[in-house]
């Protein structure tokens, strides 16, 4: 059951203060940011942004946003270069020497962007419902759609994904529903396959997130620092309310556990996997 993180404080304070180093992954969308009625709309604050860049400065961690965002968008929306971005649910990972793409996600790029075409086809007669093209996945948003239309949007989806020439999966979001690959990759790996290039040993690993597919994340990081934003059941250890409660925990970090631990994060020159 997870614990007030504000709480037990004390906790966490302990478990960093003999730190080598200190690995920050932060999901966007929901975490850093408060959620949006599109997600066109969402705007990363600039206080929050300013602390970001603060925290980067700090040689001792490396933050990293993991987001259900494609790549480039977390990149753009974001905007605090020396961070490591990990987009589409870890699928594509890019920063401090590293780039990353799942190799088996890649080979379905044409097969996704055809199926997005025939649901992009079948959705348009539906008020409300679209579907966002994320390169590696996709997802269908009905946060517009008159709730009478509901079971029509999830017909239409699992019509085409029915047909398709490669397996897909569809997992529920907040008014929307994410299509991936069918592939052996989620939050999770991809915070391991980053802690394998660059945990130190005595590092620590804190993971701040509030999305479904977060918990792969927390359920790969059992005994490390792990951070439920919101409600509703969690594998993590600790819980905030929301996006002010995390600007609050990171200012805390950076203020409050200074001088730096005992080493520091060093890029990984041109490492290229995908």
């Amino acid at each position: 059951m997870s614990q007030s993180l504000f709480a037990h404080l004390d906790e966490v304070e302990n478990r960093l203060k003999d730190a080598s180093a200190v690995l920050l992954f932060v999901n966007f969308d929901g975490t850093l940011t408060p959620l949006a009625d599109s997600p066109e709309e969402v705007e990363l604050p600039s206080a929050t942004q300013h602390l970001l860049e603060k925290l980067a400065s700090q040689k001792w961690v490396m933050p990293v946003i993991i987001s259900g965002r494609a790549l480039a968008d977390v990149q753009q929306r974001v905007g605090v270069p020396g961070l490591i971005y990990a987009g589409n649910h870890g699928l594509e990972i890019r920063g401090a020497g590293l780039t990353f793409v799942e190799p088996a996600a890649e080979e379905c790029r044409e097969t996704l962007g055809q199926l997005i075409e025939q649901l992009a086809r079948r959705l348009h007669p539906i008020p409300g419902a679209r579907v966002e093209d994320k390169g590696l996945t996709a997802t269908v948003h009905f946060r517009h759609v008159p709730e009478q239309h509901y079971d029509e949007v999830r017909r239409q989806m699992h019509a085409v994904l029915a047909n398709a020439s490669h397996p897909f999966v569809l997992t529920p979001g907040l008014k929307a529903f994410e299509i991936r690959p069918r592939v052996y990759w989620n939050k999770g790996s991809a915070v391991n396959w980053l802690g394998e290039r660059l945990s130190k040993p005595g590092s620590v690993v804190i993971y701040l997130g509030d999305d479904p597919s977060d918990e792969d994340a927390f359920t790969a990081l059992p005994g490390e620092i792990t951070i439920k934003v919101g409600g509703g059941e969690t594998a993590a250890h600790y819980r905030v309310d929301g996006p002010e409660e995390v600007h609050q925990f990171l200012t805390w970090l950076d203020q409050e556990l200074c001088p730096p631990p005992h080493s520091t994060f060093s890029p990984i020159v041109g490492e290229r996997v995908g």
